[in-house]
């Protein structure tokens, strides 16, 4: 398949996975294994999922579905691929990688490979270290027990000081699904920082944002903006495209590609950084291909 009807299939899946999302909102919950909250998972396709009730903290009632929650975990895999570049043996780091959703589409797309998972929530670490990395254990979780007003108002460790257990560029894709979402400015600038600190030479990086022209540099929970109700802290924040730019630029991360509103969940837009100025170009080395 060349790499022109990659991505074309892939916007019409992201189109798919949209409209989906948007009718289960309005739909009636359906009726779930029982079981599955007594086994701590959900065989789909032959792999491991999170029950429902773990899933239903995740961005709306759509992950409730087990067709759902795995078409989009390999539609996220495939993004590697189609548009980072990734090649066996490249090293990606999931930051906020929940319940493992891009682990388990990167084990359906590419089998075993060298992954690591980070988020603030202890559960979910648990649940992936006993249901993903078990049993494929080139794929690794780590809890980081960082303060989130939203997910975890608790945490011990200040965004702002963010320091990851990882080497200096030691990853080839770094990954950040609804992170920057919830997040204030100056914790988006201290990760923008980790994140070129933590990539290689040439490295590509994945994230989503709410981000939108002619706006403040930074808005939370900005009324009428989504169609749901934004009453918890941080459950939306909104960013205007020159300060999040500039952000990625001062800190040498370059805009390769900037889709808006193109993830699957309403009004967040699709951003892809490369490290160092890099271009996107089908004659370059494979990440991953040293």
């Amino acid at each position: 398949m060349s790499h022109e009807v990659k991505l074309a299939t892939l916007r019409m899946v992201v189109r798919i996975l949209r409209s989906v999302s948007l009718r289960m909102q309005r739909l009636p919950h359906r009726q779930v294994d029982k079981g599955a909250d007594g086994r701590g998972f959900v065989i789909h396709r032959g792999h491991r999922l999170p029950p429902t009730s773990m899933r239903g903290n995740m961005c709306g009632d759509a992950f409730r579905t087990d067709s759902f929650f795995y078409m989009s975990a390999v539609l996220e895999a495939t993004k590697l691929a189609a548009k980072l570049g990734y090649a066996p043996g490249a090293r990606v780091v999931d930051i906020g990688c929940g319940l493992g959703r891009l682990a388990t589409g990167m084990l359906a797309e590419f089998g075993d490979a060298q992954y690591l998972g980070i988020d603030v929530q202890p559960e979910f670490v648990r649940w992936s270290r006993d249901n993903i990395e078990r049993f494929h254990p080139s794929y690794r979780f780590i809890h980081m027990d960082m303060a989130n007003e939203l997910y975890n108002p608790a945490g011990s460790l200040d965004e702002t000081a963010l320091h990851l257990p990882i080497d200096d560029g030691w990853a080839d894709i770094v990954y950040l699904w609804g992170v920057f979402t919830n997040m204030v400015p100056r914790h988006v600038e201290s990760y923008v920082g980790e994140i070129r600190r933590i990539l290689r030479p040439r490295g590509r990086c994945f994230l989503t944002a709410f981000v939108e022209d002619d706006v403040p540099d930074a808005t939370v929970n900005p009324t009428s903006y989504v169609p749901y109700n934004c009453s918890d802290p941080l459950l939306v924040v909104r960013y205007s495209r020159d300060w999040l730019f500039s952000t990625f630029q001062r800190n040498g991360l370059e805009v390769e590609d900037f889709r808006y509103h193109g993830s699957m969940f309403p009004q967040q837009s699709e951003i892809y950084l490369a490290k160092g100025g890099t271009r996107l170009d089908a004659g370059r080395t494979p990440i991953g291909m040293h």
